[in-house]
């Protein structure tokens, strides 16, 4: 009985060690993942464009991003703080997958991994807040017109 008792403990024992040594799961690899948004842009006009980025980027057209020459050059993120983030190149034609879907845009919001000063792309997709809050502006416009006809 003594036998089985410690025979148990110590099963129990390398139980807890190998658990402790095991790779992390999907949902610990997750804490490296980090939310951003921003407008994606191809670093050839980037570089073209550094000393007016932010006007820039606000003209700037999907096609232009797909063009050749400047899928080659590969993308970055810019950030509402003014940021320009470059993606690693495994990242690069993932986005030029995304790209060539016909609803995406620009502007989005993306999950990646910050390595260094780089991203590495884990998911991508529109942003759409900023249609959100066209449509909150708009529908308190309207509630103002119906409350100025009463």
């Amino acid at each position: 009985m003594k036998k089985m008792f410690v025979l148990s403990l110590l099963l129990l024992g390398f139980t807890l060690v190998s658990a402790e040594n095991m790779p992390k799961t999907a949902k610990q690899a997750d804490k490296n993942v980090m939310e951003f948004k921003g407008i994606v842009i191809d670093n050839m006009c980037a570089t073209s464009n550094k000393d007016k980025l932010g006007d820039f980027v606000k003209t700037h057209t999907k096609e232009c991003a797909l063009m050749a020459n400047c899928q080659a050059s590969g993308y970055s993120l810019y950030t509402a703080d003014g940021q320009l983030i470059g993606f690693d190149k495994e990242s690069n034609p993932k986005i030029v997958k995304f790209l060539k879907n016909k609803n995406s845009k620009l502007q989005v919001v993306l999950k990646a991994k910050k390595d260094g000063d780089m991203l590495h792309l884990v998911s991508i997709k529109n942003e759409t807040t900023m249609k959100n809050d066209m449509k909150k502006s708009e529908m308190k416009k309207d509630n103002m017109k119906m409350g100025d006809m009463k």
